[in-house]
C-alpha cells in the first residue's frame, strides 16, 4: 500500500504531462490553422478588392449600359474589343484546394464568386474574338444585358466576401 502512495504523484505527474502535451499540440495546430486561414482569406480579399477595382476604375457596368443603349437606338450590332490576356485568378488558382479553410461562407462564396468571373472572361473573349458575329440582334442584345446582370452580380458578391472576411479576420 504504501508503495502505491507513493506511485500516486508519478502516475498523475505523467497523466498531467501526457494531456498537458495534448492540449498544447491541439492549441498549437488551431492557431496555425487560424492563421493559415486569415491569411488566405486577406489574399482573397486583396485579390478581389482589385478585381472590384479594376471593374468599377474601367466603368465597364457602365460602358456596357451604353453598348446597349446604342444597340437598341441603332438596331445595329457593336462588338467591344476586349481582350484578355493576363490571368486575374492567381490566388484562387494557387490557393483553391484550401478555401475549406475558411470560416462562415467563404467557402462558398469565394468559388461562386470566381465562377461568375470565369464566366464573365469566357463572354468577353467570345464577343473579342467574334463568335456571336453572326447572331440576331435580339440575341445580341440579351447576351450584353446577361453580361451586364452577372457582372454587377459578381462585383456585389465581391463585396460581401470583403466584408465577411473583415467580419471574420478582424
Amino acid at each position: 500500500m504504501d508503495s502505491l502512495i507513493a506511485l500516486t504523484p508519478v502516475i498523475v505527474g505523467g497523466l498531467l504531462a501526457i494531456v498537458g502535451g495534448f492540449v498544447s499540440t491541439v492549441m498549437i495546430e488551431n492557431r496555425r490553422r487560424r492563421t493559415e486561414a486569415r491569411n488566405l482569406a486577406l489574399a482573397f480579399k486583396g485579390e478581389i478588392t482589385a478585381l472590384r477595382s479594376h471593374i468599377e476604375e474601367r466603368g465597364y457596368a457602365a460602358r456596357f449600359q451604353q453598348v446597349i443603349e446604342q444597340m437598341e437606338a441603332t438596331r445595329q450590332p457593336f462588338f467591344m474589343p476586349f481582350r484578355i490576356r493576363f490571368s486575374y485568378d492567381s490566388v484562387y488558382q494557387s490557393n483553391v484546394s484550401k478555401v475549406g479553410l475558411l470560416e462562415g461562407s467563404l467557402p462558398e462564396l469565394v468559388p461562386t464568386f470566381y465562377t461568375y468571373l470565369h464566366s464573365l472572361m469566357e463572354d468577353l473573349n467570345n464577343i473579342g474574338e467574334g463568335i456571336y458575329a453572326d447572331l440576331d440582334l435580339d440575341v445580341l442584345l440579351r447576351i450584353h444585358k446577361d453580361l451586364q446582370r452577372v457582372l454587377v452580380k459578381t462585383t456585389a458578391l465581391g463585396e460581401q466576401i470583403i466584408q465577411e472576411v473583415d467580419r471574420l479576420y478582424p
